[in-house]
């Protein structure tokens, strides 16, 4: 299951499709109205009883990961703002735009969870990277 509840939404949404069941005909199976799986499908109103009822009702389960909190000092954090300014002059992108891209196609992700190897090598090697990582996962900058 994902954190985020539009996502958490549209899987419900394609699920209904799949059984080849409308709004109308889910939310009477469920209790509630057409309008709330309308909302519900897209992320809005989601809670775990919501989850429950509607995985029941559409024969799948859901699971809750909990992750423990990851610490981030401020060598690291000073480090990906360094490369993300690096990378966004490197591709003429502003800062806001390097930093979307790079949470997007997990060039940032990349760089945080491999920073104590990166973070021995030069900003441009550590900004070839994530360009790499960003292009194996859909980004088309480079």
């Amino acid at each position: 299951m994902t954190d985020r509840f539009d996502e958490i939404g549209n899987l419900f949404h394609k699920r209904r499709k799949e059984l080849g069941l409308t709004q109308q005909q889910l939310g009477d199976k469920v209790g509630v109205t057409k309008s709330e799986i309308s909302k519900i499908e897209n992320g809005r109103g989601i809670t775990f009883a919501t989850i429950n009822k509607l995985s029941e009702a559409l024969g799948v389960s859901a699971q809750v990961q909990l992750k423990p909190t990851r610490h981030m000092s401020l060598d690291i954090i000073h480090y990906i703002v360094m490369c993300t300014g690096m990378f966004g002059r490197r591709f003429n992108l502003s800062p806001k735009e390097a930093c979307n891209y790079l949470s997007r196609y997990k060039g940032m992700d990349f760089a945080i969870n491999n920073y104590e190897a990166e973070h021995q090598l030069s900003l441009q090697d550590c900004v070839d990277d994530m360009a790499a990582i960003c292009q194996r996962n859909g980004g088309a900058v480079v």
